[in-house]
């Protein structure tokens, strides 16, 4: 048997969008396709323990069902074309409702199953010009903003069309009431910032709309009890755009924080290069309010019992999605050893599918759990695998309020079957660990954030037995930011990576999607009132202390972390004579290593194995 190859990556399977309906589950099937260079998506039914494919097509996914739990709705792409299905699962009854260029991005049934409700987004023309007047100029994934043309439209099954709200007004989620003609739409208003939403309550048929009061932030997962409660997700900002949401409930005109003093952080944020598909976060049943969340590294199911966490399910591994069949969960989870698979808990869990079973066949290490206990006392927890001699990995997370732990990472277990240990940490800045933990670094990156990350170099050096003069660091977006800040502030690390980062605090403001918002918030005040510190912060700054070989990997469409901040980075290394490579990618965005292009994230791997091996 042997390691994990690049090449691997085509035989993998991704698991999303798990629905139980009437006793029987449902999940959709992603597959990377090298010959198109795309993902094959499919809808399947779990028969005991047989998988069926439950759809005909070769692009079907985005499946939901009526309140009845008997009709399915699903989307089916055939070339730019996309159809809306009804399906009725009792019946077998199949057929195409409606077929539209437009990119649909939810929908939902109406509370009667006599239709759906469809959030849609008109496409960009391709023209050879653009004209901009809104702000922000572009976002990631879905391009420049010229014109952004949401509709939300009711769709009835004889495929008559209603709309019901159109114009600049994001549209990012939907929910239908099933107790009143009502629905809920999570709306960022044109020229709202980029982190704001409210939520929108419309009454039907007649379309009136009216916000609920209060409600002004961060905003997700709005869903409807049976009695017609809405219940959300919701973050004021009060500390940082960063801090953690809590679990409300609004009924009879009242808005009510539901979760307490809870320091949790809600859904799964452990970070995985092996997921695709919607996600759901909370579910209320007549049995109470389920919701994954993240705590240590790791995502459970939860449950709320007066105003009280408990633990549903939990343990080295990481819920993507779940479902409830009465009081027993059904979920697509992973760990830090396995990739994705369907699993069942009855008082024991248990595993219900075996698609990603190559990796069992796959000499592959199991990541061994670690926690230092930092120069300041505070305790930082991470994982390592074990390699065969040719120098240590350590890998830094995006976000920064993302984690590492137990979760797949393709990428981890590549560089590990080639001999390389890997370390992945959650320094401070990290989700999991409560909102004092995550918010530590607010207008100090590069500073504890740093000393963790070298101090788990130390660990690995003292406590492991890795030789200190093999060691190679990477990271993408905020962890290549951090990359960047390592290499100009010491030369320990032999080799680097940086992936999607950012290198220049000032010109990051100006031309992120982001960029006002997150750097006033993470940096503090703007580069016109606040230059000294922005540039201080900016890893530019220290790049002519810089001796380490240096790989930057990027994309063209990376609106996030756009691709200047590649270019300033290395022009400044060629400038000096430093070792530089950089490698582009064309029509990728800042999300290639989890969504990007078959082949394109294939060849990422190959580059970044390659640099290590060359230099490391």
């Amino acid at each position: 048997m042997k390691g994990l190859r690049i090449d691997d990556f085509y035989k993998m399977h991704f698991l999303g969008n798990l629905n139980v309906a009437g006793g029987r589950v449902f999940f959709e099937l992603f597959t990377p396709s090298e010959k198109r260079n795309g993902y094959d998506s499919q809808i399947m039914e779990l028969r005991g323990r047989d998988i069926v494919k439950y759809t005909r097509g070769s692009e079907d996914r985005d499946s939901t069902f009526d309140l009845t739990r008997k009709l399915m709705a699903y989307l089916s792409r055939d070339g730019d074309d996309t159809s809306v299905v009804f399906k009725n699962i009792e019946t077998g009854e199949e057929r195409k409702i409606w077929k539209s260029r437009m990119k649909i991005k939810d929908l939902a049934w109406d509370r009667k199953s006599s239709g759906l409700f469809l959030i849609a987004k008109e496409k960009v023309k391709d023209e050879d010009y653009i004209i901009i007047e809104k702000y922000p100029v572009y976002f990631n994934g879905q391009g420049f903003y010229p014109s952004i043309g949401y509709k939300l439209i009711h769709l009835s099954l004889n495929g008559r069309i209603r709309k019901l709200k159109e114009g600049d007004d994001e549209i990012s989620g939907l929910a239908v009431n099933p107790a009143a003609d009502e629905i809920a739409l999570i709306v960022r208003p044109d020229g709202w910032d980029v982190y704001d939403e409210k939520i929108t309550l419309v009454k039907m048929p007649s379309g009136e709309m009216r916000d609920v009061e209060g409600v002004v932030g961060g905003v997700e997962s709005v869903t409807y009890d049976e009695n017609g409660i809405l219940y959300f997700l919701h973050s004021k900002h009060e500390r940082s755009i960063f801090e953690s949401k809590k679990i409300f409930r609004y009924r009879d005109s009242i808005v009510e924080d539901i979760s307490g003093n809870l320091d949790v952080s809600l859904g799964n944020s452990v970070n995985s290069d092996s997921r695709m598909g919607k996600t759901r976060v909370i579910k209320v049943t007549s049995n109470g309010i389920y919701f994954t969340a993240t705590i240590g590294g790791r995502a459970g199911i939860y449950s709320l019992v007066r105003g009280k966490l408990n633990r549903v399910i939990g343990g080295d591994f990481s819920v993507d999605t779940f479902d409830m069949m009465g009081r027993d969960p059904v979920f697509i989870s992973q760990s830090s050893s396995s990739p994705q698979e369907v699993f069942r808990f009855n008082g024991k869990v248990e595993k219900l599918t075996s698609l990603n079973s190559f990796v069992t066949g796959k000499v592959l290490g199991r990541p061994v759990n670690f926690k230092i206990k930092a120069s300041d006392g505070k305790v930082v927890e991470g994982w390592y695998l074990k390699g065969r001699k040719r120098g240590t990995v350590i890998e830094i997370h995006g976000g920064p309020r993302t984690s590492y732990g137990e979760a797949f990472m393709f990428e981890f277990h590549v560089l590990n079957s080639q001999g390389f240990n890997v370390i992945f940490s959650n320094p401070r800045g990290s989700d999991g660990y409560g909102n004092d933990f995550a918010l530590e670094i607010k207008e100090k990156y590069g500073e504890r954030d740093f000393k963790d990350i070298m101090e788990i170099a130390d660990y690995a050096i003292s406590e492991l037995g890795f030789d200190g003069n093999h060691m190679g660091v990477i990271g993408g977006s905020y962890g290549g930011f951090m990359v960047n800040w390592i290499i100009g502030h010491t030369n320990r690390f032999r080799v680097a990576v940086t992936d999607r980062s950012i290198s220049d605090q000032i010109s990051f403001f100006f031309t992120s999607d982001i960029g006002p918002r997150f750097n006033s918030d993470q940096m503090g005040g703007d580069p016109l009132s606040n230059l000294d510190h922005y540039w201080d912060k900016s890893p530019l700054k220290y790049m002519k202390n810089a001796n380490t070989p240096l790989l930057i990997v990027h994309s063209d469409e990376d609106f996030r972390c756009p691709v200047g901040q590649a270019y300033e980075l290395f022009t400044q290394l060629k400038r000096q004579g430093s070792k530089v490579r950089m490698i582009q990618f064309r029509g990728e965005n800042h999300d290639l290593s989890r969504e990007g292009k078959p082949r394109n994230r294939v060849r990422r791997l190959e580059e970044i194995a390659s640099w290590f091996s060359e230099n490391l």
